[in-house]
C-alpha cells in the first residue's frame, strides 16, 4: 500500500475492532454476580438462586430451577430474600415489639442495617401511610430510629443519642452528625451510607 496514512488508519480501524470484539466476548462470557439474580438465604445460611413472585395477595414465593414447586417465604425460615429486577431486598429481624421474626426491606446494608416498614391505613375513604426506620448493628434485633407518625415509642432526643452511639466509632461520620445536628430521613440514611461505604450517597 502506497499511502502511509491510509495503512495507519487501517491498522486502528483494525485493532478497535479486535478490542470491540473482546469485550463483547468477555460480556458474553461473564458470570452473573448474585445482584442480578433473584436469590434466598436459609435461616441456616444456605444461599440458592431461583426465581421470586409477589403475588398481590399472600406472602411471594421463591421456585428452584430443579424443583416443580413454589414455596412461600416465612421468615421463620428464610433470612433474606433479593428481587433483581426490582432491586429489593428484603430481611427476618426481631423489633421491639415483636416475639417473632417479621421482614423489613433494606435500606442501607453494612456494619449498620437500615430497615423500611411502610404501613398502609385506609379510613373512611382516604388512604394515609406511615414510614417508619428501623436500624441495627451486627444483630437481628432492630430498634425504631424514625417515623414519619407524630407519635413514637421513644423521645427524639433518645433516639438521636442512640444513632449517635451507633456511630462513635467512626470520627468522620460521628463529627459530621454532630456539626451537622439533623436527623431527617435523608440524612440518617446518608450517614449509614457513608459509615458503610466511606463514600457519600448518591442522589
Amino acid at each position: 500500500m502506497k499511502n502511509p496514512a491510509m495503512k495507519k488508519s487501517i491498522i486502528i480501524l483494525l485493532c478497535f475492532l479486535v478490542y470491540l470484539n473482546t469485550v463483547y466476548a468477555q460480556k458474553e462470557n461473564a458470570i452473573p454476580s448474585k445482584e442480578q439474580t433473584d436469590y434466598v438465604i436459609t435461616v441456616k445460611g444456605d444461599s440458592i438462586p431461583c426465581k421470586i413472585t409477589t403475588p398481590l395477595i399472600g406472602k411471594p414465593k421463591y421456585k428452584v430451577d430443579s424443583t416443580s414447586d413454589s414455596k412461600k417465604i416465612k421468615p421463620n425460615e428464610i433470612r433474606e430474600y433479593y428481587i433483581a429486577h426490582k432491586d429489593f431486598r428484603e430481611r427476618s429481624v426481631y423489633t421491639d415489639s415483636t416475639s417473632k421474626p417479621i421482614f423489613l426491606s433494606v435500606i442501607e446494608k453494612g456494619r449498620i442495617n437500615l430497615y423500611e416498614l411502610v404501613t398502609t391505613h385506609y379510613n373512611n375513604g382516604f388512604t394515609t401511610s406511615t414510614t417508619e426506620w428501623y436500624v441495627s448493628k451486627g444483630s437481628d434485633y432492630v430498634t425504631d430510629l424514625k417515623t414519619s407518625s407524630l407519635f413514637a415509642t421513644k423521645s427524639r432526643q433518645k433516639r438521636k443519642d442512640l444513632f449517635g452511639d451507633m456511630v462513635k466509632d467512626n470520627k468522620t461520620v460521628y463529627d459530621k452528625y454532630m456539626a451537622d445536628d439533623k436527623f431527617s430521613f435523608k440524612q440518617i440514611r446518608s450517614l449509614v451510607h457513608l459509615y458503610n461505604t466511606g463514600q457519600p450517597i448518591k442522589d
